[in-house]
């Protein structure tokens, strides 16, 4: 087990003082500060908050805040912040006088399971530490404890959340801080990105996700936009609660078959590749991804497919995705020639 007590000795040492935030629903706008606001995630999160001017100032966290995707946040609304997970002042001051956090960290970028936890204990802790009365965390399970091998990229969250739990039980009544968990299922964004299908020959893809039988959740990372703030609707609602998140359970046939449905000048298949080949993968992170599989194999990444439609009716099913996101995937198979 990845041990929390490395990095916190005595949580409720810590939260015996704020930064000076203070929340009531009748001074107008609520304060939420958005971790990695320049990526998919939190992109889609500030961009569906910055939409309601009256009920949310929208405060973007960046190491880069002269980058193009900062620059049109901005010119939407939000504040640019700089500030690194790494460095706790810098956080502090990002989060000063805010009444939400939305966080979501990110292992690919070091590929360092420790790193990624100590940046999220850094983030939950400053966020206590200036009074943030809600922290809505991108979580996961234990995939290590349910199928027996390493999977970094969902471990170090649920390392994360481990500790949010641990705060909630040793301080929670006294900070007044309240906790909601997401877990996502498989992004659509990986069909042009990592999981994008990659070509057998001319106008032949192979759309190659080792399911071997089984289905797979799935959602598009644009969504939780709308998720979040249905959350922030109704907060008390979802204080101390663990969302599972899908808006629908695809087979590898029903996958293969949405894409040639939408490419008729394009034939994709289904390579039938299976975990033992994925680990054999000679790309940086492929065991890590491979246990991921292994995991929504197992039955234990349960999702909720009827609550998700509740947090947002309109999100897409893949059918519908792929029609609105048609270029992009265009764009990404032109790259796989």
């Amino acid at each position: 087990m990845f041990r929390l007590d490395w990095f916190r000795k005595d949580p409720s040492e810590k939260y015996r003082m704020g930064c000076g935030s203070s929340f009531d629903a009748s001074d107008g706008p609520r304060t939420v500060v958005v971790f990695g606001s320049t990526g998919l995630l939190g992109g889609a999160i500030a961009r569906r908050l910055l939409q309601e001017p009256f009920l949310y100032k929208v405060r973007c966290v960046t190491r880069r805040s002269s980058g193009e995707k900062a620059r049109e946040l901005a010119e939407h609304g939000a504040v640019i912040v700089n500030a690194d997970l790494g460095e706790t002042k810098s956080l502090e001051k990002a989060l000063e006088g805010a009444d939400i956090m939305f966080l979501t960290t990110h292992y690919w970028e070091e590929k360092n399971k420790e790193k990624e936890v100590i940046k999220g204990l850094n983030a939950i802790d400053a966020a206590i530490q200036c009074g943030v009365k809600h922290i809505i965390f991108n979580g996961s399970e234990n995939v290590k404890k349910i199928i027996g091998k390493e999977c970094s990229h969902l471990d170090s969250k649920s390392a994360i959340e481990e500790y949010i739990r641990e705060v909630e039980n040793l301080v929670g009544n006294t900070t007044g801080i309240n906790f909601t968990i997401l877990r996502l299922p498989f992004w659509l964004e990986n069909f042009y990105s990592v999981f994008k299908p990659h070509k057998l020959k001319h106008a032949v893809y192979a759309v190659a996700l080792p399911l071997e039988g089984s289905e797979l959740d799935v959602m598009s990372v644009e969504d939780v936009g709308e998720i979040v703030a249905s959350i922030l609707r109704r907060p008390r609602q979802y204080y101390g609660k663990t969302l599972n998140l899908s808006v629908e359970s695809l087979s590898m046939e029903n996958i293969v078959d949405t894409f040639n449905r939408h490419f008729d000048n394009r034939k994709f298949t289904d390579p039938k590749i299976r975990i033992k080949d994925m680990e054999k993968f000679q790309f940086p992170g492929s065991k890590d991804l491979a246990a991921m599989f292994e995991f929504y194999q197992s039955g234990q990444a349960v999702r909720d497919i009827k609550l998700t439609r509740k947090l947002n009716p309109h999100a897409l099913t893949f059918d519908r995705w792929l029609s609105e996101n048609r270029d992009k995937v265009e764009e990404a198979l032109r790259e796989a020639n």
